[in-house]
């Protein structure tokens, strides 16, 4: 939770709940029995068939390794220190071990049915009864959840219930009868009850409701799953139609053009729970009701490939990490599902196991492609010809790649908007370079997330602040966060040897003597390939100006030449000046991993001037 999600109350007359309608409409369609992904245990040709492959292999080991390490650091005393120490680490080193090990002992027990890894199923659900609250401690800053003065729904909460479900659906045959009533219960309590109240009422509502981010996704998809596996038929209805009713705030997070403002690492994330109440609407209604058939999601699942600069390597704006891979499954699920066509798919050669086993954290991915693909065993993919540029006009998102003429593997990026989207850095303008496979002039993506990252303090961090990023510093001032602060398109160029393009920054900065500041950015595939950045300024009064490039590479200066040397990869950027003298500072950022800064700085305040940087190999 962020510094400004608040719970609210819901306006008389609105309902953030199915109608009676609605449900009734689900009971007819959803099956009479509860249903999950994978089949119980009972159904050993199912299973049995996973004892051979690798999976399951691993699978088994893993689970004997988690064993011998018995249960993680995780307590009520874990949570205080996070609180007193002001400190995730611990905490977000211990909650993905314990799904992993509801996971993995779920797995190792259903595949292979001897009874090894039950008794240590069952102390770590007692295990998790224990602790006075399962959301997680940086969401419960004023620790109303740990006191018991209220049951709220995060992240946590909502994948330990959808776990707790696969668990009792597929295990219940080999559980003994308390713990299954136990398990239902805890999740009723900590989740079922406190969500429905909440949004039958109207009253303290979760934030995360409606928010047009992953938040949402995630946590419908949770429940849903946990539904279809534990609650009776009226009351899973409830809990379709709900979120079937609820989720449209996930697709309203991206643009009609399908851009995903949290890059792909949040994208897999979002998306891959969106692909899970996708699913489980598909299952339990035959493939009657696919929220892929909305149009804007065609363009939401290939999102990773329109913004794939270069092979295996994809834009790092926002809070996304260095060196993200969208997930392998869900970038090419609707190539793979069961029912899918495949007319223009192919065999994927040499594919990474979509059942890697390593840090199984969710377990719904897992048995969703064990039992729901054309063949868990040979992924398709449909090969679409590499585009010259994506140009995603809603989002001001340019992705420009080399053509066949071009003698070096140069690419760029150029990104524009506004400072308010989901995971924000103030960033507008801000530019990639990459040459060869490596990344010379970078957006240096997300922090260690700490309890500042989301707190009102965010851009104190020179990584989320526009200081980090290769766009101006103006009259001292950096830029503003905030959606009012924007930049507009002035206009675009694109040919097959140009791409152009010309922003207008002057709302990016709240400086009153800025008449005007434009960004032209122009790609040239022509040659060795180039990148040309022109800033170009004006005050009413003299005004300090710079511009900057922020890379990982080593920097060295001659005259008006930046040379930057990652491994390698030399670039080269010659900058000039009119309207003043030109000068250069380097400077090393303040946050993990801590690339440079080189300003290209105006030596006296102008009135005008225009900077002008050429990147080349």
């Amino acid at each position: 939770m962020g510094a400004l999600d608040f719970n609210f109350e819901i306006p008389a007359g609105e309902r953030y709940y199915a109608s009676p309608e609605r449900v009734k409409a689900w009971q007819k369609i959803l099956p009479d029995e509860n249903f999950d992904f994978a089949p119980p245990v009972t159904d050993r040709a199912a299973w049995s068939r996973w004892q051979d492959d690798v999976f399951g292999r691993q699978i088994l080991a893993r689970a004997r390794e988690l064993v011998a390490m018995g249960w993680p650091d995780y307590n009520d005393a874990t949570y205080i220190d996070c609180l007193e120490t002001e400190s995730v680490t611990k905490i977000n080193t211990v909650l993905p071990l314990v799904r992993e090990r509801q996971g993995v002992f779920l797995l190792a027990e259903a595949i292979f049915d001897e009874g090894e890894f039950l008794d240590v199923i069952a102390s770590d659900f007692r295990n998790l009864t224990k602790l006075s609250s399962w959301v997680h401690p940086n969401n419960d800053l004023e620790r109303r959840n740990l006191n018991g003065d209220t049951i709220e729904i995060d992240l946590v909460t909502a994948h330990y219930s959808a776990q707790l479900g696969h668990t009792v659906y597929i295990l219940g045959a080999r559980l003994d009868a308390s713990l299954v009533r136990d398990i239902r219960a805890e999740v009723d309590r900590r989740a079922f009850h406190p969500l429905r109240k909440r949004l039958e009422t109207g009253e303290d509502v979760y934030w995360w409701v409606d928010v047009t981010h992953n938040w949402n996704s995630v946590n419908l998809a949770c429940m849903v799953q946990a539904a279809a596996a534990l609650l009776p038929a009226e009351e899973r209805a409830w809990w379709f139609a709900t979120g079937e009713m609820l989720v449209k705030y996930f697709r309203e997070s991206f643009n009609n053009d399908g851009f995903c403002t949290e890059g792909v690492s949040y994208w897999s994330y979002g998306v891959a729970n969106y692909i899970f109440i996708s699913e489980m609407f598909r299952l339990g209604t035959n493939g009657l009701v696919d929220l892929f058939d909305e149009p804007k999601m065609s363009r939401v699942a290939l999102y990773p490939e329109r913004v794939e600069i270069q092979p295996g390597l994809f834009p790092t704006y926002a809070d996304c990490r260095l060196g993200a891979q969208p997930v392998f499954w869900a970038q090419y699920w609707l190539d793979n599902r069961r029912g899918a066509s495949t007319d223009e798919s192919q065999p994927i050669a040499h594919p990474p196991d979509a059942l890697n086993s390593d840090k199984l954290a969710y377990l719904a991915q897992a048995i969703l492609w064990m039992f729901h693909t054309i063949d868990p065993r040979a992924p398709r993919a449909t090969n679409r010809p590499v585009e010259l540029r994506n140009w995603f006009k809603d989002s001001s998102l340019l992705i420009a790649r080399p053509g066949p003429q071009t003698k070096r593997k140069l690419s760029a990026t150029l990104l524009g908007g506004h400072n308010g989207v989901n995971h924000n850095h103030n960033d507008l303008g801000t530019f990639t370079v990459i040459l060869d496979g490596r990344a010379l002039i970078v957006d240096p993506g997300l922090e260690i997330y700490s309890f500042r990252t989301f707190s009102l303090q965010r851009y104190e961090s020179q990584l989320l602040n526009s200081y980090g990023h290769p766009v101006p510093r103006v009259a001292g001032q950096l830029q503003e966060d905030g959606p009012e602060w924007q930049t507009s398109v002035l206009e675009t160029e694109f040919t097959d040897d140009v791409d152009r393009v010309v922003f207008d920054l002057r709302r990016a900065y709240d400086v009153p003597s800025l008449r005007s500041l434009e960004r032209e950015f122009i790609y040239d595939r022509r040659g060795d390939g180039s990148v040309t950045v022109i800033d170009r300024v004006e005050f009413s009064e003299p005004a300090e100006f710079e511009s900057a490039l922020i890379s990982f590479g080593k920097a060295s200066i001659s005259g008006h030449r930046v040379t930057l040397v990652d491994g390698p990869t030399t670039l080269h950027a010659d900058v000039s000046i009119d309207g003043a003298d030109l000068e250069f500072e380097e400077d090393t950022i303040n946050q993990p991993p801590h690339p440079i800064r080189v300003a290209l700085r105006c030596a006296k305040p102008v009135r005008a001037a225009t900077v002008t940087t050429v990147l080349h190999a």
